[in-house]
This record gives C-alpha cells, sequence and structure tokens, in this order.
C-alpha cells in the first residue's frame, strides 16, 4: 500500500456531510501546498462547501470552508 495524502471535498447540509470526492497525491507538498492555496470563506451558517486535509496515515489534520469555484478546482486536480 502506498501512503497519500488526501483532501476530501464535501457538502455539508446540517449535521449530514455529502462527500463529492477526493484529491490524492504520493508526494505530501502537493496537497498540502493545494490546502494552503485554497482560501478559507467566512460563512454565517454551518451548511456549504468544506475540504479536509488528512495525511499519510489517514487521520484528520484540518478542514476549513470554501467557495464552490475552490471546490470544483480541487476536485478537477484529481
Amino acid at each position: 500500500m502506498i501512503p497519500q495524502t488526501r483532501i476530501r471535498v464535501f457538502y455539508q447540509v446540517a449535521n449530514e456531510q455529502i462527500m463529492l470526492g477526493e484529491t490524492l497525491s504520493e508526494k505530501y507538498s502537493d496537497v498540502v501546498s493545494m490546502w494552503l492555496k485554497a482560501p478559507n470563506e467566512e460563512v454565517r451558517t454551518e451548511e456549504g462547501f468544506r475540504i479536509a486535509l488528512y495525511d499519510d496515515g489517514g487521520r484528520h489534520v484540518a478542514d476549513k470552508t470554501v467557495s464552490m469555484g475552490t471546490a470544483d478546482s480541487i476536485l478537477a486536480a484529481m
């Protein structure tokens, strides 16, 4: 098994999360760079597009709220 860092993209409605896809990379720096470049959206509700960063071991590292355009660009990098 090849360890891979990943970003998962999902849409959150109330307490439910709908996973839209994920971007995988064998190079840690590629995904981390993509994560750092994604702008954090200021929202007043808990609903919307979110991305979550996972390390090589599959552990959740962080998440943030993003715009639909940012979510689309991350999914297009798959």
